[in-house]
């Protein structure tokens, strides 16, 4: 979960709302690159002022392809 982190620095990262999976509470899937150059997708919600990531994996090859253009 450490490299999941960094994904929220990258500037070109995009944050989606995750409706299909916000029962309870609101959550977000983040893709962006991490700090080891990897594109991935993580998925996270906001409790108080923290970030709170629910799992992080690789961007699939038709998410990269809509990610970079």
């Amino acid at each position: 979960m450490d490299e999941a982190v960094t994904v929220f620095y990258d500037a070109l990262s995009a944050t989606f709302d995750d409706a299909e999976h916000s029962v309870g509470e609101r959550r977000f899937i983040t893709i962006g690159y991490s700090s080891r150059r990897r594109l991935l997708v993580v998925s996270h919600t906001k409790r108080g002022n923290a970030t709170r990531i629910i799992s992080a994996r690789r961007a699939t090859a038709g998410e990269r392809k809509r990610h970079e253009t």
